[in-house]
């Protein structure tokens, strides 16, 4: 053990030898990466944090690499959807299906705990993906011949010309791929909100945010140059090994955890130390016991939901803002899909010009997390940039109001718009606001918001789409000026929604 100096000229004995220093460490040249990040100034709370990062940016580089086959699939001429109600009916299977699989996630959770859980899912994501690229592939829907058995088989089974088995798969996956983003960069930063403290959070939360944003705008700016080398189903078969090669780094981060006890337990709070070890074996124990009034508790829940939205006005302007702020990307979401549709026509080079845009939105949003909302949240008032996102979504639909026939340009500019805010500034101001709320609002309310109201506004709006499409004409430019008249709408209730908010923020 060292003792201290009094001498003023001695060096601080806490000072830690470098890895990289070849009188610690000869060797280091031969070292691995993965030794390398181990070696490092890293504590192994750190390195897990760093694992789980890698494994959020590698899970969004993979989700950019699928995004723009799998859309290009569903708008192809050739085994796609034509009929113009396809994408809100898509949309609208999106909540029920993620409903499903938080009820299985939360089984899996209970039984077998956060890490298994974890890579389970991804596993499970990847696998999807890559048996559903196979048979597209080795099937050839497209290019099936009628009298092959296989060929009748497939359309005995799907009912001849009313749907092929391609087009079941491609729903399949564009539901599938849907759902399961948010489904697991919620897991990812569910495990980075256990290990670190509201302090580290505060500061990493922008830069993890960004490292996604960067793998994200790497993964979407080469779309087009992958679909030129492999095609659209051989950058599916990557994007597939992508996500699941996610799930590598996310049980090195888990593997950490337990190995120097601070993993997240199923009830997430933190094993530390023995102390909070005896008090999580309490905790289950009494959820035990508590899991036989399961339907007292639920109605309790549902009581408590609703007084808390009663007692904090914040929620409640919340809840409605974000109900039509969800509308509204639907709608724009829908009309990009279709502009884009109908001005290019081949597949191939769709999904290279969609990866583009989203490289462009990427891109846009991480030197927003990195370098300009830092800046800016310090210096503008949090009410004045809530204002500011239907602020300006409100100046883009205004002007495809008053243009006859709105170009992709400018089309494609407000759906970057849109996606900008969401990815960005809009996460900033959301967390900002929860921190100043209480423990009761910051985590029930918040994941009631996040449950209810983002799965609402997504599926009230496809489902009214859906409607509208279906009974519309079916002359798609119709149908894109009735959208803009729609996103105008949304757009001006969303801003008096923040004006109701930002008086609650003021107020508070």
């Amino acid at each position: 053990m060292k003792i201290k100096s009094d001498t003023v000229n001695t060096k601080p004995t806490f000072k830690r030898c470098k890895a990289s220093d070849p009188d610690m460490n000869p060797d280091i040249s031969t070292q691995s990466p993965m030794q390398k990040l181990r070696s490092a100034q890293l504590t192994p709370h750190q390195q897990s944090i760093v694992y789980m990062s890698l494994c959020m940016g590698i899970h969004f580089a993979g989700h950019e690499l699928a995004r723009a086959p799998i859309q290009s699939l569903f708008t192809s001429k050739q085994i796609g959807f034509q009929n113009p109600a396809a994408l809100p009916l898509a949309v609208g299977t999106v909540s029920p299906f993620s409903i499903l699989v938080l009820v299985l996630y939360k089984r899996i959770l209970k039984k077998f705990g956060p890490r298994l859980a974890l890579n389970g899912s991804t596993m499970i994501y990847s696998s999807f993906l890559l048996v559903a690229t196979f048979l597209l592939k080795y099937m050839k829907v497209h290019e099936m011949e009628a009298g092959s058995k296989l060929g009748n088989l497939v359309n005995e089974v799907t009912q001849k010309d009313t749907i092929t088995f391609g087009k079941l798969l491609i729903f399949g996956m564009f539901v599938v791929q849907s759902a399961n983003v948010q489904f697991l960069y919620t897991q990812h930063w569910s495990f980075l909100g256990s290990v670190m403290t509201p302090e580290e959070g505060k500061i990493w939360f922008a830069p993890i945010a960004g490292v996604g944003s960067i793998t994200s705008t790497l993964a979407a700016g080469n779309v087009k140059h992958f679909v030129d080398k492999m095609g659209l189903l051989g950058l599916l078969s990557t994007a597939a090994f992508t996500i699941g090669a996610s799930a590598f780094f996310a049980d090195k981060a888990y593997g950490i955890s337990r190995k120097n006890g601070f993993e997240p337990s199923n009830d997430g709070l933190l094993k530390k130390n023995d102390d909070k070890k005896a008090t999580n074996v309490k905790r289950k124990n009494s959820d035990d016991v508590q899991a036989k009034d399961s339907n007292d508790d639920k109605k309790k829940e549902q009581k408590s939901s609703i007084d808390l939205f009663q007692r904090v006005p914040i929620l409640r302007a919340m809840f409605f803002e974000v109900i039509l702020s969800q509308c509204l990307s639907s709608v724009l979401n829908l009309q990009f899909m279709m502009k884009v549709k109908d001005t290019i026509l081949d597949d191939s080079v769709r999904a290279g010009w969609t990866g583009g845009c989203y490289a462009w939105i990427n891109g846009i949003s991480g030197v927003m997390q990195f370098f300009i909302l830092p800046i800016i949240t310090k210096r503008v008032h949090i009410s004045y940039l809530w204002l500011l996102m239907p602020s300006i979504m409100l100046l883009f639909t205004t002007i495809q109001q008053y243009a006859d026939n709105p170009s992709l340009t400018l089309v494609g500019c407000t759906f970057l718009s849109m996606k900008t805010i969401e990815y960005s500034l809009r996460g900033q101001v959301s967390e900002t606001v929860f921190a100043s709320l209480d423990y009761e609002s910051r985590f029930i309310g918040k994941q009631r918001i996040n449950l209810f109201a983002n799965r609402l506004g997504k599926s009230a709006t496809a489902a009214s789409l859906f409607i509208l499409a279906t009974y519309m004409e079916k002359e798609g430019r119709e149908l894109d000026k009735l959208l803009v008249m729609v996103s105008n709408v949304i757009a001006g209730l969303w801003l008096f929604a923040t004006l109701q908010l930002t008086r609650c923020i003021n107020d508070k």
